[in-house]
């Protein structure tokens, strides 16, 4: 007889789906998150050729308010893993990392569907969130006439959470931690971002640095970004089911961090084409903090124009996210 941790490696491999978007991309849905994300390049806004920005790839077909999938999906269960391990009592999720292949923008009118196949799960792991098991999800992004737009593999962690500590994260004590900002124009107020110069492709040089650029945290912008990304997951909205997480506040999810990150990155690329972005989400972004941005560039390729950039967004407990992105100039 199997043991439950074979049970739950029998479950890789599969490929299901499609997973249907409720709507095609829309202006408003790409107004929304630009509103939240600070995103204002002109590809974005309203005209013929609008597009969508590249970070939203995921949210449209995530699930609805009810956590029911769009018309025209398949039945078959996406995540039978996780609903498998919640039932063993490992009922808590957070999403660990990314790893995106960008293939082009996506237009209004476009309707997408995606495609999933559980690659990995770990044997069981101890963690300061608790016990549980690392589980990588490889999605294919298409449209519905089979055209793909980009290609992930996400990691989660699903886990039964430990007692609270109050050490919350996982952050390097080695780095520089970003100090606490307030809001200039209340607490309850966000900031838009402070604009960034696009780098001029030609003056591009291993060893240059991008502008930093800090964001408070503000319950305002964890919840905007969880509706924006059609993330109606409890955690990012629901005290109590944060606190019962083993963290202590609601907390950012993964789609608003890859948005601030994909604005940021943007922003200085200009006209650049952000090919692959990877990361790995550390110590939480909670209401009351403040995350700062900064990165620089490791390697370039002037023949191909191709930038690699290393990135890390800080907060004061310690690293938030850390990843890697290629630039095509």
């Amino acid at each position: 007889m199997q043991s439950e941790e074979e049970q739950i490696k029998a479950l890789t491999g599969k490929r299901r789906g499609p997973y249907n978007s409720f709507n095609p991309v829309s202006e408003t849905q790409i107004w929304q998150w630009c509103a939240v994300m600070g995103e204002t390049k002109a590809r974005h806004q309203p005209g013929p050729e609008q597009t969508a920005p590249l970070a939203m790839m995921q949210m449209w077909t995530m699930r609805d308010f009810y956590d029911e999938w769009a018309p025209g999906s398949t039945s078959d269960r996406p995540y039978q893993v996780f609903d498998d391990l919640t039932a063993m009592g490992y009922s808590n999720n957070v999403a660990v990392s990314y790893d995106i292949q960008f293939l082009r923008y996506l237009k209004v009118g476009e309707r997408p569907v995606h495609f999933t196949t559980v690659v990995k799960i770990t044997d069981k792991k101890t963690t300061g969130l608790g016990q549980g098991f690392f589980v990588t999800e490889r999605v294919e992004y298409t449209t519905v006439d089979d055209v793909p737009f980009a290609e992930a593999h996400i990691t989660y962690f699903q886990y039964k959470a430990a007692e609270a500590s109050g050490d919350h994260g996982s952050g390097d004590s080695t780095s520089a931690k970003a100090k606490r900002i307030e809001p200039s124009s209340g607490p309850f107020v966000q900031d838009r971002p402070v604009p960034i110069s696009a780098v001029d492709p030609s003056q591009v040089a291993v060893g240059m640095m991008l502008p930093t650029r800090d964001i408070p945290i503000t319950h305002r912008l964890v919840v905007g970004g969880a509706i924006a990304s059609q993330d109606f997951i409890p955690v990012h909205h629901n005290v109590a089911a944060a606190v019962s997480a083993a963290m202590p506040d609601i907390f950012m999810n993964i789609l608003t961090t890859s948005g601030l990150v994909m604005t940021y990155l943007s922003d200085w690329a200009g006209e650049g084409f952000i090919r692959r972005l990877r990361f790995n989400l550390m110590a939480p972004n909670v209401p009351g903090d403040t995350m700062q941005l900064q990165g620089g560039v490791t390697e370039f390729d002037g023949g191909a124009n191709l930038a690699s950039i290393e990135f890390a967004g800080l907060n004061a407990v310690g690293v938030h996210v850390k990843g890697s992105a290629e630039i095509q100039f």
